[in-house]
């Protein structure tokens, strides 16, 4: 149990087969294991079978391992210690094509395929540009989506995009600071974006980079998308995608638990 539970620990990937080689390995004086004495272990151990997510390899080079660090544990400029959850903004881009509406799986008799009606456009796709607040209070969002046709996320839909949301804040929340947090994309580094953000009296920070997980705003695109999943047969064009796109945010709220999935303090 123990060996199995270390081999677990290390290789959460590997099938059974592997766990039975290894501890077969480990003690060949004995039989080896049977697939289902694998699978009890492993229940009594909580073990329990769990969609797969894989993390770059670059996300644990050292350099990257101490920027996350940083960011996590250091106060600022370097990281978000000694700044409140509630003055944070995550912003982030995402793309969003009709087919990703589909379901991935259904149910069907064993001797037929599980086939459906559904969207399929593989040429075209929306572009999405969000931002959310943490404050449970306000429980603020900023979007705005547009067809991949018109271009990526260029340094002019940002700066527009960033003086929107600030403008919106110095009506609504004069005086306060909030602090920005991104990604490394090139953009979002532009020395134009960056005084934008501090000459009217705000912050920002990166997050170290491969680490997606330490940003709030992944998990709501992947909310908005399960969402989609419900009305794959009413989306069969870009209008209709960005129209409930826009109906699905709208219902969104509470966006202060995605902060604190990720690894923010209730401060």
């Amino acid at each position: 149990m123990v060996r199995l539970a270390l081999y677990r620990v290390v290789h959460p990937e590997a099938p059974i087969a592997h766990a039975r080689a290894f501890l077969f390995n480990m003690d060949g004086a004995a039989p080896p294991y049977c697939p289902q004495a694998i699978i009890r272990a492993e229940h009594l151990l909580n073990l329990r079978r769990k969609a797969s997510s894989t993390t770059c390899e670059r996300a644990y080079w050292p350099i990257n391992l101490h920027k996350r660090d940083m960011f996590w544990d250091w106060n600022y400029p370097f990281g978000r210690a000694d700044i409140s959850t509630r003055d944070m903004i995550d912003v982030d881009e995402s793309g969003i094509k009709i087919e990703a509406s589909n379901p991935n799986f259904g149910k069907a008799v064993s001797f037929q395929r599980c086939h459906f009606e559904g969207a399929y456009n593989r040429e075209r796709k929306l572009n999405l540009m969000m931002a959310v607040s943490a404050d449970p209070v306000y429980d603020m969002e900023w979007h705005e989506h547009w067809e991949q046709d018109e271009g990526g996320t260029n340094l002019y839909r940002m700066y527009t995009f960033f003086e929107r949301i600030i403008n919106q804040l110095e009506v609504d929340r004069p005086g306060r600071t909030f602090c920005f947090t991104m990604d490394n994309l090139n953009v979002h580094h532009h020395p134009m974006l960056l005084d934008l953000i501090t000459s009217r009296g705000h912050r920002y920070l990166f997050r170290a980079p491969y680490w997606s997980v330490d940003g709030p705003i992944e998990y709501i695109f992947n909310t908005i998308h399960t969402n989609l999943l419900k009305h794959f047969r009413d989306i069969d064009d870009l209008a209709e995608l960005g129209n409930r796109l826009d109906i699905i945010i709208a219902q969104l709220n509470g966006f202060l638990k995605y902060f604190l999935h990720v690894g923010f303090t209730n401060n």
